[in-house]
């Protein structure tokens, strides 16, 4: 029955793909009925470079395309599992155009191990969106999981739907070199991708036996997972020993204490029973909770935000093919140097500490436990980074967070990238699963990254 009920969703799909493709329009609806714009394609048709380059409409509605194909998948990928992929697809978008940027370079020299990728000839005309989409279909195929026949139908329809609003404007003969040479960089980011040792195996834990080490929690009480991730090959040379600060606040059991008092905040608003109907609210948005078809699959809250942010800027193709990339290393090392930090110091959960310490032995936090140490913060090592990559390259502007119109919530408005990143923060201690300093650290470990990832320069002053 639910491969059945994916097969319709996959049909309707199908019925509107002619629909698919640019919008003209920075505000956000459900882009599987937005049409392509005439107009803003004709603009690209010379590849000549531009300071903002071709119009990145075909990228925006890639990112959406997908979004809405992966909401039925079931199981739901592992966040961590899904935040890497998006680094690489991240990364190959920005260089299926790169050689169209003027003074622009590839990352290959500037990541930990990265090859050198195919070339273009110079001597030719390439047309960089329909690289772009040549790319993005294929990296999509290679590293979106749980894809069917229908969805690989899917995804082969808008590639040509996208394909045939180009043809307009562009010659046969420039498409398919520029298509081709999209795909030969999506597979050789593919092929690097395997290389990474990736893992979220925890083969290398041992518990420690310590008052205040992390033991498995209420109600599952499942086994640790991704203490392995930390050997993982990262993007940057500086996430291979990247790691937190010690815990500020030392551990204690008397009442009395710092660390008494941390815990307690978290039982009283983020219990299942004492948080408050707001506080639930706003825990439940940023873990995106409602299940398969509902909430929406990690990373894709983040992708809303960063596309947001990038239309909101009318950014170009070169600026947001470049947004994509480095936020994708932010998803990407934000996790290895996390994971990293939480099996360095082990810290046990608040949901531990509030049954062994207090007098509620069967307090329940609002929001399931994940299966690893408390410091530093999962959420805010993929939110932390992401948003101050976001805050260096357009400063810390206003942002609307619309992830979820499509099920017909209102936007959450903030006055800041800063403030949106904060109340994500907060989200976890109101969920009940992290202390208040635990949340404070890891913005600031995000920042840290983020400004390293700023260093990473690919493209020249004219841009």
């Amino acid at each position: 029955m639910k491969l059945l009920i994916r097969h319709r969703f996959i049909l309707k799909l199908l019925i509107v793909l002619p629909l698919f493709v640019m919008m003209d329009s920075c505000k956000k609806t459900d882009r599987i009925s937005e049409s392509l714009d005439g107009k803003s394609l004709s603009k690209t048709q010379n590849s000549s470079p531009k300071l903002n380059g071709e119009s990145a409409d075909v990228v925006y509605q890639w990112y959406h395309f997908m979004t809405v194909l992966q909401r039925p998948v079931n199981p739901q990928p592992n966040p961590i599992v899904a935040m890497r992929r998006f680094a690489y697809i991240g990364i190959g978008l920005f260089e299926s155009v790169q050689p169209g940027i003027k003074g622009g370079s590839s990352f290959g020299p500037k990541l930990y191990q990265m090859p050198a990728m195919p070339k273009p000839d110079n001597s030719k005309e390439y047309l960089w969106t329909a690289s772009a989409n040549a790319a993005l279909s294929s990296l999509f195929k290679m590293f979106a999981p749980n894809l069917l026949p229908a969805d690989m139908t899917a995804i082969d329809a808008n590639e040509a739907a996208i394909r045939n609003q180009l043809s307009a404007t562009t010659s046969e003969e420039v498409l398919q070199r520029s298509e081709a040479f999209g795909r030969s960089i999506a597979t050789a980011i593919f092929n690097w991708s395997a290389t990474d040792n990736f893992s979220i195996a925890s083969t290398t834990y041992t518990p420690v036996n310590e008052p205040w080490a992390w033991v498995p929690t209420p109600t599952a009480f499942a086994a640790p997972i991704a203490a392995d991730l930390q050997y993982s090959r990262p993007l940057l040379k500086y996430s291979l020993t990247a790691t937190a600060p010690p815990i500020p606040v030392p551990y204690s059991e008397d009442p009395n204490s710092a660390f008494y008092a941390a815990a307690k905040e978290v039982q009283e608003i983020g219990g299942a029973l004492t948080a408050t109907a707001a506080n639930k609210a706003t825990a439940n948005w940023w873990a995106d909770v409602g299940g398969v078809g509902v909430g929406l699959p990690a990373p894709y809250h983040l992708v809303s935000i960063i596309t947001s942010v990038l239309q909101s800027q009318d950014a170009g193709l070169w600026k947001a093919a470049e947004v994509y990339a480095k936020t994708g290393i932010a998803m990407k090392d934000g996790a290895i140097c996390t994971f990293r930090a939480k099996f360095q110091y082990n810290l046990l959960r608040p949901i531990t500490y509030i049954r062994a310490h207090t007098d509620d032995v069967n307090w329940l936090s609002h929001l399931p436990n994940p299966p690893y140490p408390d410091y530093t913060s999962g959420l805010v090592g993929f939110f932390g980074p992401v948003t101050q990559v976001l805050i260096n390259e357009f400063g810390d502007i206003p942002v609307t967070d619309d992830c979820y119109d499509w099920r017909g919530d209102a936007p959450r408005q903030f006055s800041s990238i800063s403030q949106l990143r904060l109340e994500a923060a907060l989200s976890r201690v109101y969920a009940g699963i992290h202390y208040r300093f635990t949340q404070m650290t890891s913005i600031d470990m995000g920042n840290d990254l983020a400004n390293e990832i700023d260093k990473v320069t690919v493209v020249g002053p004219e841009y």
